[in-house]
């Protein structure tokens, strides 16, 4: 198989294309810096940047007459108070995180309908469904994939190509040290901002392996059928099952007492 991951030069993305090269798939990261890996394939790509994504798929299909599956994962993150977040920060997140994913999967569709064939996945994160206080932005963005994955699923689906969204929970990787800061305002809100990043740090830090997430991530790409939305790691299952249970008031006061408090 054909297999474009976007930022798989590190992270989740890095493990996930070397699992998937390790299986004799050939495996292209569109990102800004080249994988350590000379097995991965390298297309420079800003997936802000609608001019890039553009080149770089150019450059792809002089190569590649077809891809199976894209992988949508590039992603940053961003903390702070609402009121406080800059415009061009809240813009930059939904660039890389929302409407770059979009773009990326725009390119392929075309080839994948041509097929009558064809996976596009979305990194997404449990943090779409548990609104985390002072990564209000980060949340929202993820919200907004999961409903971009659906409705492109609905849209799809008479052509066969699958879509689906990849619902993460903490891993250790280099996302955390990635993740832009910022605490001002925190003497107003009395140290909380700065309290509820440690907390979220501490737990990624303590997260998932990405090695083994990544192979289960591989397994699941293999199998037939694609869920809407598939959530991987025990706790974040339980997590996110409690959700469709619980009244949402409680479920926002669990969360406020976790991080916001």
């Amino acid at each position: 198989m054909t297999i474009i991951i976007t930022g798989a030069s590190k992270g989740i993305g890095f493990s996930l294309a070397q699992n998937l090269v390790g299986r004799g798939h050939t495996v292209y990261s569109f990102s800004r810096s080249a994988p350590s890996d000379e097995r991965i394939k390298y297309i420079a790509c800003d997936i802000s940047s609608e001019q890039s994504i553009a080149k770089a798929f150019d450059e792809f299909w002089g190569k590649e007459k077809h891809v199976d599956i894209l992988v949508n994962n590039a992603g940053i993150g961003i903390s702070g108070a609402v009121e406080k977040t800059k415009l061009q920060d809240m813009k930059q997140i939904f660039d890389v995180n929302v409407f770059g994913a979009s773009m990326c999967s725009a390119h392929v569709i075309p080839k994948m309908r041509e097929a009558r064939a064809g996976k596009i996945l979305f990194v997404s994160s449990v943090a779409s469904t548990f609104t985390i206080p002072f990564q209000t932005f980060y949340s929202a963005t993820k919200a907004a994939v999961d409903s971009l994955a659906e409705g492109l699923r609905m849209e799809l689906k008479p052509f066969g190509i699958k879509v689906g969204t990849l619902m993460l929970g903490d891993i250790r990787s280099s996302f955390t040290a990635n993740r832009q800061k910022d605490f001002e305002g925190d003497d107003i809100y009395s140290g909380r901002i700065s309290k509820s990043v440690a907390v979220m740090e501490r737990d990624e830090r303590n997260g998932m392996c990405p090695d083994k997430v990544s192979k289960k991530i591989a397994r699941y790409i293999y199998g037939r059928r694609l869920t809407p939305h598939k959530v991987f790691g025990f706790k974040y299952k339980m997590f996110c099952l409690l959700n469709k249970f619980l009244p949402r008031k409680w479920v926002l006061a669990i969360v406020y007492r976790i991080y916001g408090k």
